[in-house]
């Protein structure tokens, strides 16, 4: 018999995982133990053989997730399979079969891993541990151990279960729990230690940074409910209510009398990282996301940026001298907990926040609005004016001049017709007689092909970015569960959607090419390039004016950080294939604003470093920062006026050093003005009598 060859598209190996004759099949992957003499078709064994050759991955990897709905093939290190009836994940080693790009994810250190149920559902049935692990399997049916499943997938979680039901594991043997359980004493120890997570709440005088951000995202809406799961003193609640929003809230030290509602929204906000309890952080995770009918934001503290004069370490995080908890969640490690958890994607929108949501439709219209750049319609309406027209039906025009101005903003912001479900006064249009293709000619008439042409082009790339980043994500979202704008977009602006998936990925792979990377830098008139160091800094501002190369790599980034918006200065490491984003103090009001927080992106290992800058003995201050400004920047020539006295005093580009390393900390320059009697503003400090 010929040797099957691997399959070489998405149908093809589709048909090849149905085929499987075992594993454990959930809605996205069939999982099954890697075995020699296991009945694997062998086009998916030469895959994984391959895979394993290439990445040196040991026989420690024993079980292969292949993804159902996308090409993607994980290796899942389970190296106490044989051993534990519910071994713990050690290490998982995913695949993009497409793209072949590799992620890691090390779950060693985590007090609480995800575990394994149902062994044998891994095996073939003629395995010889199969009889063995289908016996335990129907014990703890019997014992009522698989009644609610929610949370049974993270070792705590099932051990705490167990006790519960007053039994233990033996072996592969459920037994009854002796009455003096070690274990017991554990979760006594625990329970004994009191927290104070009621002091963990605050007092604020505007919303909180998670709620902003589904204000600023679109995400709610006043036609929304919203409800705080963890509210503290309930000041995002009242806030909305006040700006009109339907929002309720519940606490179980400030409101435990409020019910929990079933709310479009529900936010998660740094409620997790007050958990002391590793078992029961999982547990309100999976109770605030079965309140959510469409998006939960969860929000946690980042690692990287810990501040305490002094902490206790406690469970896998720190007692403070308040004597609250707080776990600072490593990159990543949010995000990893939410999809085990929830079995959703978790979609980063700010370090430390993700996004949940119930429908791929509003996920997917979330990202592809993330990459669409704002089009200010007064500024183009004004140079429009500035357009001489050749001939134009002024008596159509001037009955409806408001009208038709609204919809060419919609035909402009679109880049194409809109559908009647798309624009809102499509009836006044009727009414006045007014078909979309006669609004459109009359635009064209009045101002000519280009501008439209202009917005074609621009809506054109900013789907090439979202598709681009979906490649990067190895997610590519079927085009039926698309919503239906993007589908029309789709279609408008390529035909067909794997053609347009296929563009995108060839826009992917040049955004990994330096040359490519190098050769868009030059073209640009905006921006600092540092050559010694190979590194292209601008402002936030400047993103939409990048070209789409550029665009991609910073949406790559952006999918393990969030909105790449929320930096002030992104700076992109040329030839390293690696991003760095970076906050500072005040930015916009300081002229000298100092550095808080380093976010540096490793793209190809998908690594991510978080470094706070707040807390050292010394604090890194940025000169000249009109490098990484717009032209038009507010303030930009005061900026510069500045910058110019700075070089009279003898402080210029130059002797700040590759990537500023050599510029003066804020201590140092505050010093040497103190000496030369000068003010933080350049300006002669009044002399004493």
């Amino acid at each position: 018999m010929e040797p099957q060859a691997p399959p070489r598209s998405l149908a093809a190996y589709r048909e090849a995982v149905a085929s499987l004759p075992f594993g454990k099949v959930l809605p996205t992957a069939v999982y099954v133990l890697d075995l020699p003499e296991s009945p694997v078709p062998e086009n998916l064994r030469t895959i994984a053989n391959r895979l394993r050759e290439r990445l040196q991955l040991g026989p420690e990897f024993n079980l292969l997730k292949w993804g159902t709905l996308e090409l993607k093939l994980s290796f899942l290190a389970y190296p106490t399979f044989e051993d534990e009836a519910h071994p713990a994940l050690k290490e998982a080693v995913s695949i993009d079969l497409a793209s072949g790009s590799v992620r890691r994810v090390s779950y060693a250190d985590r007090v609480n891993p995800p575990i394994l149920h149902r062994k044998e559902t891994f095996l073939p049935e003629g395995h010889p541990d199969h009889v063995r692990y289908r016996k335990l399997t129907e014990a703890e049916e019997a014992a009522g151990l698989y009644e609610e499943t929610a949370t049974i997938g993270f070792r705590r979680n099932w051990e705490n279960l167990l006790r519960s039901k007053r039994v233990a594991i033996q072996g592969h043997r459920l037994v009854p729990l002796a009455e003096e359980d070690p274990e017991d004493q554990k979760a006594i120890n625990l329970a004994a230690v009191k927290i104070e997570r009621h002091r963990t709440a605050l007092s604020r005088a505007g919303l909180s940074m998670p709620v902003r951000t589904l204000l600023d995202n679109g995400i709610l809406r006043q036609i929304d409910t919203f409800f705080d799961y963890g509210c503290g003193l309930g000041d995002d609640v009242a806030s909305l209510q006040v700006l009109g929003y339907r929002a309720s809230g519940w606490d179980p030290h400030y409101a435990p009398a409020e019910l929990k509602r079933e709310s479009e929204i529900v936010n998660l906000g740094f409620v997790l990282n007050v958990i002391e309890d590793p078992a029961e952080r999982v547990e309100v995770l999976v109770d605030a996301w079965s309140h959510a009918r469409r998006v939960l934001a969860v929000s946690t503290l980042v690692a990287g940026r810990e501040n305490y004069s002094h902490a206790d370490a406690f469970e896998d995080g720190l007692v403070t001298v308040r004597n609250t908890f707080q776990k600072h969640f490593e990159p990543g490690e949010l995000a990893g907990l939410i999809e085990h958890a929830l079995h959703a994607e978790a979609i980063p929108v700010e370090l430390g926040l993700c996004y949940v949501f119930r429908e791929i439709g509003d996920q997917q219209d979330f990202l592809s609005r993330r990459t669409r750049r704002v089009i200010d319609w007064e500024q183009i309406h004004q140079r429009l004016r500035l357009l001489k027209p050749t001939r134009v039906r002024l008596s159509l025009y001037d009955r409806h001049l408001e009208l038709l101005e609204d919809f060419w903003k919609t035909l402009v912001d679109l880049g194409r017709l809109p559908r009647p479900e798309e624009y809102e006064r499509i009836e006044e249009l009727r009414e006045a007689r007014i078909t979309a293709n006669q609004a459109a000619r009359l635009f064209v008439e009045k101002y000519g092909e280009e501008p439209l042409s202009e917005a074609r082009q621009r809506r054109r790339e900013d789907l090439l970015v979202y598709l681009a980043a979906g490649e990067f994500q190895k997610r590519r979202t079927p085009f039926v569960r698309l919503s239906n704008s993007l589908r029309l977009d789709i279609k408008a602006f390529f035909g067909h959607y794997a053609g347009a998936c296929d563009e995108a990925r060839e826009l992917l792979f040049a955004s990994g090419d330096s040359d490519e990377i190098e050769a868009a830098i030059t073209d640009l008139e905006f921006g600092w390039f540092d050559a010694s160091q190979g590194h292209f800094t601008i402002h936030r501002s400047l993103i939409d004016s990048l070209p789409a190369i550029l665009r991609i790599y910073i949406e790559c980034a952006a999918q393990l950080y969030g909105d790449p918006r929320q930096a002030d200065l992104i700076k992109l490491h040329v030839y390293s294939g690696k991003l760095t984003f970076l906050h500072f103090d005040d930015f916009d009001g300081k002229t000298l604003p100092e550095l808080v927080t380093r976010v540096k992106i490793d793209l190809r290992r998908l690594f991510v470093l978080v470094v706070d800058h707040s807390d050292g003995e010394t604090h890194q201050i940025l000169f000249f920062k009109e490098r990484f400004l717009p032209a038009d920047y507010p303030g930009r020539e005061s900026i510069e006026q500045y910058s110019k006295r700075l070089r009279k005093l003898g402080i210029n580009e130059s002797m700040l050093g590759p990537n500023d390393q050599g510029a003066p900390s804020r201590e140092e320059f505050e010093s040497a003005l103190e000496q030369v009697g000068l003010t933080r503003g350049l300006a002669r400090k009044p002399k004493t009598r």
